[in-house]
């Protein structure tokens, strides 16, 4: 996805966007999803995001979903999973958004996603500073597609 395409992601989620600063990084990589069909409530992405200083990752957007919120678990905790404002992000090495970790959940799916297709996906972070980064990739649908709970058929494989 590009900057461009990222910005528009975000607009429509009603995200301010503003221009990172050239020091600010942070890179997405090896996200993925299961797949989900339209109308699913919510679908959990998961992303590995490498930082140079720490970050604080403040939203998330994906025209794939009307909406979507940052969860906060801990797979050695008897804590259940809760949404958070903000997720933090260590600096000079890599934070793993993974399945029963934490991650992105995406609320209300708009389309159909099986198993090969891509979906852009845009982070929103903040520095030290304050100073708001945006960072986008792609998310690969991986698996088989379930069952709609109306007993409808899944759409095929991609």
């Amino acid at each position: 996805m590009t900057r461009a395409g990222a910005v528009a992601c975000l607009a429509l989620a009603g995200v301010a966007v503003l221009p990172a600063p050239a020091s600010a990084q942070a890179t997405l990589a090896n996200a993925w999803m299961r797949p989900a069909y339209a109308g699913q409530r919510q679908a959990q992405v998961y992303v590995d995001v490498r930082a140079a200083a720490p970050l604080r990752l403040v939203g998330a957007a994906s025209p794939v979903a009307k909406s979507a919120e940052l969860v906060r678990g801990d797979p050695s905790a008897d804590a259940a999973p809760r949404v958070v404002a903000e997720l933090p992000i260590a600096g000079g090495g890599e934070t793993r958004l993974a399945y029963l970790g934490s991650h992105v959940r995406l609320l209300e799916v708009v389309r159909d996603l099986a198993g090969g297709d891509r979906a852009p996906l845009a982070l929103v972070f903040v520095d030290g500073s304050g100073e708001r980064i945006v960072a986008s990739t792609e998310i690969v649908v991986r698996g088989l597609m379930p069952r709609r709970p109306d007993g409808g058929a899944a759409p095929a494989t991609r």
